[in-house]
């Protein structure tokens, strides 16, 4: 009787001990992530009786705050369209998107392991939710919005040496401020204004591709930035013929020479040789094929296998057509790295939480990095990145005084017109901006992107300037 009344206590003993492990998962583990999923109902609760927290620039120009309309909170975006993608939007009738979804609790100022402690705290006064700074320049954002003018596209901005994003840009657009309103003829437009194409936009990249060929023939050591081709004008793959710009020769030409040219028969030829372990094993290494890790959703793109990749499809992905699919994001992202001798940063977008009375929560400088290219590797690219835009097709992004390296980009479009590419980073030795730029339907190479790159560099190089003088 007696081992039995034993047995049974430790049973009960062990449920006990199973509960309490359940209940402190629960409040530890998976706590903070309900509180803060946007499914959870306590957040539109609380959302009701919060003021929200406003939304900064770097330099602490408003993006986002609310006003009190009739006796209802009204959330008012200044920059109307400009920061649309980023900020997203918040309705009581269509939820949120954005910046505003991602960190609700943090606009809300609630913890979170309880909600409801904020308001409790607050002793019967509405409690103001935390600010947010974002990694944004406005003059940068503002440049980039005026470049594509009214033309379909996207303009990412990167700081190379942390990640931090200087501006994000998508067309068409939509105002965030009227959503509500709007809404019926905004999801039936069919420009899409309310796709990200910086971040979930998918386009072959064309010739913008070809600093992962160049980084993936010298790696092996086969080839070196002098080595000697002969262009046609076309070359033909397995019955296929591939054809450069207009079908122009460009003759006998170093392999330096080919890539500020833009020559697609020489990098069918590097892209052959190199092989597709390594050509899409360097694409791999850049991030490619993979959803960048970001505050915002992300498109991954597409890379096909290489062990299924027949010498055909090897040819077109060598000028980057074929079965090859990238965001701006990522493209952004490869030419930072090449930038930042090699590494990698992070995206990132958010620079701090800061109390209603200012007091900074929480900031953050970069979010991790990792190495891409080894360093000489990153420099020899470089080099001939500045030459494409010194005396090759990247001609319309040079700035005066200032040393650029870019690379053009026509990616062949089966619906129309051809989408035109450029990426770029500048100055060239120790860039501090990166950007890339995709103009949808607009074709030619490099004729239409590039100065759009030229101009954004510009304003972020002069905002940079305007920071670093101020006291």
């Amino acid at each position: 009787m007696a081992s039995r009344v034993a047995n049974l206590g430790r049973f009960l003993a062990g449920l006990l001990a199973m509960l309490f492990l359940y209940l402190t998962a629960v409040q530890v583990v998976w706590g903070p992530q309900i509180a803060e999923a946007p499914q959870n109902p306590r957040l539109a609760l609380a959302a009701q009786q919060i003021h929200w927290g406003r939304i900064l620039d770097r330099h602490l120009a408003v993006l986002a705050d609310s006003v009190d309309v009739e006796g209802h909170q009204v959330r008012r975006y200044p920059g109307g369209m400009l920061f649309a993608h980023l900020l997203g939007y918040r309705s009581q009738r269509f939820g949120l998107a954005g910046i505003e979804l991602r960190y609700e609790p943090a606009l809300l100022g609630l913890p979170a392991r309880d909600p409801w402690q904020a308001l409790q705290q607050a002793f019967g006064q509405a409690p103001r939710g935390n600010d947010l700074v974002l990694t944004v320049d406005s003059a940068t954002q503002e440049a980039a919005s005026q470049a594509l003018g009214d033309r379909r596209g996207a303009v990412v901005a990167l700081d190379p040496r942390t990640g931090a994003v200087l501006a994000l840009t998508s067309h068409p657009s939509y105002d965030p401020g009227v959503i509500n309103a709007r809404w019926p003829v905004v999801v039936r437009d069919p420009g899409s204004p309310l796709l990200d194409r910086a971040t979930q936009g998918e386009y072959p990249p064309g010739s913008a591709f070809t600093p992962i060929l160049l980084a993936a023939a010298l790696a092996r050591g086969h080839l070196t930035q002098h080595s000697q081709f002969d262009c046609p004008g076309s070359i033909t793959v397995s019955g296929t013929t591939i054809t450069d710009p207009n079908s122009e020769s460009h003759g006998h030409v170093t392999l330096a020479q080919a890539f500020a040219v833009s020559c697609n028969v020489t990098f069918v030829r590097v892209g052959i040789r190199a092989g597709a372990q390594a050509v899409l094993g360097t694409a791999q290494a850049f991030g490619l094929g993979d959803a960048p890790q970001f505050d915002l959703p992300t498109a991954p793109g597409h890379l096909p296998d290489p062990r299924t990749l027949g010498i055909r499809a090897l040819a077109r992905i060598s000028f980057g057509q074929g079965d090859l699919l990238v965001s701006p994001l990522q493209m952004a992202l490869m030419a930072a790295a090449i930038g930042n001798h090699g590494i990698m940063m992070q995206p990132f977008v958010l620079s701090q939480v800061r109390e209603p009375d200012g007091r900074i929560l929480a900031a953050y400088a970069q979010r991790g990095s990792r190495e891409v290219l080894p360093a000489w590797l990153a420099a020899q690219v470089t080099r001939d990145m500045v030459d494409v835009v010194d005396t090759g097709t990247g001609a319309g992004a040079q700035i005066p005084g200032i040393a650029v390296a870019g690379k053009t980009g026509t990616a062949e479009n089966p619906h129309g017109p051809a989408h035109a590419w450029f990426i770029a980073f500048a100055p060239a030795a120790r860039p501090s901006v990166a950007v890339a730029v995709l103009l949808e339907n607009a074709g030619g190479e490099g004729e239409a992107a590039a100065p759009v790159a030229r101009q954004v560099l510009e304003a972020a190089l002069r905002s940079q300037s305007a920071e670093r003088s101020r006291p």
